[in-house]
């Protein structure tokens, strides 16, 4: 059957966890590492992108040392990124309480990343009242995740009463900065009526933006409307050609979904 995708929490816990890289995670965004001058700090830099690279290359192990160095050294983003990696498997089997030393260490020095991924930890382990406060702090420090994960708590009533309404006003703050997931939020919000007026071309053009970032979740949105004809003209060859590439890399709704478009094509 075509499968849609709808906010549950239990969707979101899966989503939220697919959605966290280690690099992304790291990378655009203030860096609060403790340097004793500009030189210095540019040694960091010029390392830390040097352990980005080996990781892109397939090397976690090299990337790792450079990122252990730094880690100690007191570098937040690299702290960050060394609990990332901890927290899905990056360097070996899932260690979450080396993932949690790690993310504390950045927060400590008021990382937004670092606050956000400690939150993070107890969200995905279904401690929502614990996991608040950590987004509340992170959305202080204009952190977009953390902005769009308070509008979740609100959409899908978490620990607050369900406000359609008041999760708009921070997914709306999120996509200020580009946030994709804010972007699809915004968009599922206009596909289902939540909030606003149903509206499938504004649902639309919220998924295209999401899916320019290379989002899986709103590509298989697209397709499904493009499927459908809701909010763009019908167009199955199209839908095909979105999400095929999704299928191929094993994600197993494109995967129901391109078998029902190549079975139902009419």
């Amino acid at each position: 059957m075509l499968i849609k995708i709808k906010q549950n929490i239990v969707f979101i816990l899966l989503t939220l966890f697919m959605s966290s890289f280690l690099l992304v995670a790291c990378s655009n965004s203030a860096n609060t590492t403790k340097t004793k001058d500009s030189h210095s700090q540019q040694d960091v830099d010029t390392l830390f992108k040097k352990a980005e690279a080996l990781f892109d290359q397939d090397k976690p192990e090299e990337a790792y040392k450079i990122l252990k160095q730094l880690a100690e050294q007191g570098d937040a983003k690299a702290q960050n990124s060394l609990g990332n990696g901890y927290q899905h498997g990056f360097w070996g089997e899932i260690d979450l309480k080396q993932a949690e030393y790690w993310y504390r260490k950045a927060a400590d020095q008021n990382y937004a990343k670092g606050i956000h991924n400690l939150g993070m930890l107890e969200f995905l382990q279904g401690n929502y009242k614990q996991a608040l406060p950590f987004f509340e702090k992170g959305a202080r420090l204009n952190n977009a995740a953390s902005i769009n994960l308070l509008g979740t708590y609100y959409s899908e009533g978490i620990v607050f009463k369900q406000d359609y309404k008041k999760a708009l006003e921070y997914f709306s703050k999120a996509v200020d900065q580009n946030n994709r997931d804010a972007e699809f939020n915004i968009g599922q919000a206009y596909y289902y009526g939540h909030g606003v007026d149903q509206d499938y071309k504004q649902a639309f053009a919220w998924y295209v933006k999401s899916a320019n970032q290379e989002y899986s979740l709103a590509k298989i949105q697209l397709a499904d409307m493009y499927f459908s004809g809701e909010g763009v003209n019908k167009d199955v060859s199209k839908a095909i050609e979105i999400i095929k590439p999704l299928a191929e890399l094993g994600d197993p709704k494109a995967q129901e979904n391109l078998k029902w478009y190549l079975n139902h094509p009419n």
